[in-house]
């Protein structure tokens, strides 16, 4: 959380998740203090934007004792994914150093649909371990400057397309999926909004491939980006909001 001028830090470093198990997606946004409380519109840095697999994560830390013998499928107990969603918030805390963790809430059903999915209930297993983990880093002191944000999805499509006029529409998924990387998509080519550096490959390496995408919001090796335009997208409006925030806490004094 974003704290008023005579407690805030230097820089903030938004670290913002968009949940998944074969697709998380991560962006890590810094803004100054001096941004923070200037007049102009605030325009944050990107360090790092990526995309993962859970599975490799959960290779790379030893865990392979816990996959099922001759399938790619994960065990999911609870006392499987414990480990994994620690190593997880350790590895998001020592590499990027976040003040802020911005992590996508999740939806117990999809589409509309009646049923809860299977998968639906892993990744909100999963989502619930990595706030209790970041709690437990925070009172220990190993994060103790750090704050942890539950972001509704809808509110930040809500908030950006809004922004821009484009709602009307715009109320399904499938439709909001390619605006959103469209929207993305133009402020990079623009220099709009945020900013990256080319030199850091973290950054330009995903940022090139909005240039490449198609208007079905994927590009032409088929990768899918709006879950990299989402992670953004909620960065962005949570360091929007936070501001927002602090201007009425100022006025109120």
């Amino acid at each position: 959380m974003l704290e008023p001028a005579e407690k805030q830090l230097d820089e903030h470093r938004i670290l913002s998740i968009d949940m998944g198990i074969k697709n998380m997606a991560l962006c890590l946004l810094r803004v100054s203090r001096q941004e923070i409380f200037s007049s102009e519109p605030v325009t944050p840095e990107i360090l790092n934007w990526q995309k993962f697999s859970l599975y490799d994560h959960h290779l790379n830390h030893g865990y392979e004792n816990s996959l099922n013998s001759g399938t790619q499928d994960m065990d999911f107990a609870s006392v499987s994914l414990a480990p994994l969603a620690t190593a997880l918030a350790r590895q998001l805390i020592t590499t990027h150093k976040p003040t802020i963790i911005a992590i996508e809430k999740q939806r117990y059903r999809t589409t509309g649909s009646a049923a809860v999915q299977e998968w639906t209930l892993r990744v909100n297993k999963l989502e619930a371990m990595l706030h209790a983990t970041l709690r437990v880093l925070q009172e220990e002191g190993i994060w103790e400057q750090g704050a942890t944000h539950s972001i509704c999805p809808q509110k930040t499509t809500g908030y950006w397309l809004g922004r821009y006029g484009l709602t009307d529409g715009a109320r399904k998924g499938t439709v909001t999926k390619p605006l959103k990387v469209k929207l993305v998509k133009s402020w990079l080519e623009n220099g709009q909004n945020v900013v990256y550096k080319k030199s850091n490959f973290l950054a330009a390496d995903t940022a090139s491939l909005f240039s490449k995408v198609s208007s079905e919001a994927k590009t032409r090796t088929g990768e899918k980006l709006d879950d990299l335009a989402d992670c953004l997208l909620q960065g962005l409006a949570l360091i929007h909001w936070e501001i927002s925030r602090l201007k009425l806490l100022e006025g109120w004094e």
